[in-house]
């Protein structure tokens, strides 16, 4: 058995080229005219992030807060909506394409509905995460549910396991690799899925944050939120993917 990539190694090129690219900024922006508050270089988005009055550990708490919230109720209706759809193939020819149409819409469109049917707190923002997370998940986990070979099922069917048995012992566990690819898209998309929301009317968030910044004219401090919510991303990605190396063990060499 060969032993996986340490994590940390493989981010190191990464990590490398992103510190290239922030000193090119930080040199280049000034020396090419470009005004500060138009582009600020790194530092003044640094200076900007930790200046007490723009309570960015604030904005960023409750973005996230959102967006986990979301995220929960989008992978808790997802899995029952991908479950209903594997014990009953009329369900799923009735319902998918109408999930395929709920897709397509202007999800940013139906943010300030949202707002206005569910008010200006935690619920709008975390309906709208649920709703930008939602559909990944549910595509991951259909596919995931499907993926035991015919040769497997008819083996437990012999055996005399019921549908339950055969979900709980065979599809869930053969499902969890395409479930967590689904939660590291889906983290990203909570993110965004609240952002959007705060973007739209709210009183607290990156979101929030960004539009008062931007109608100040103080792009340091909108430039930090938004930094902020790439690293809320990166930190759902990370964690999902450290859950998964950790739950799905057998297949780390994969």
């Amino acid at each position: 058995m060969t032993t996986p990539p340490n994590l940390v190694h493989r981010f190191v090129p990464a990590l490398a080229l992103g510190i290239a690219l922030l000193a090119v900024l930080e040199w280049g922006l000034p020396a090419a005219g470009i005004p500060a508050y138009l582009l600020p270089p790194p530092s003044r988005v640094i200076i900007a992030a930790l200046q007490p009055e723009v309570r960015l550990a604030y904005h960023t708490i409750a973005t996230a807060g959102a967006a986990l919230l979301g995220l929960a109720v989008g992978t808790l209706i997802s899995f029952i909506v991908a479950v209903a759809f594997l014990f009953s193939r009329p369900l799923e020819d009735a319902l998918y394409p109408w999930v395929l149409l709920g897709q397509s819409l202007p999800s940013v469109a139906l943010a300030p509905l949202l707002t206005i049917w569910l008010g200006e707190g935690l619920a709008p923002r975390a309906a709208m995460a649920a709703l930008f997370a939602g559909f990944p998940l549910l595509i991951a986990t259909i596919s995931g549910l499907r993926r035991p070979a015919p040769e497997q099922l008819a083996m437990m069917q012999a055996y005399g396991a019921s549908q339950w048995q055969i979900l709980r012992m065979l599809r869930l566990p053969a499902a969890l690799p395409f479930i967590f690819s689904g939660l590291r898209v889906a983290g990203a998309l909570a993110v965004i899925g609240a952002l959007v929301s705060e973007l739209a009317g709210a009183g607290r968030g990156l979101g929030y944050l960004i539009t008062t910044s931007t109608y100040r004219l103080a792009t340091d401090r909108a430039f930090a939120a938004v930094a902020a919510a790439a690293g809320l991303a990166l930190a759902l990605h990370g964690g999902f993917l450290w859950l998964e190396r950790t739950i799905v063990y057998w297949e780390r060499d994969r």
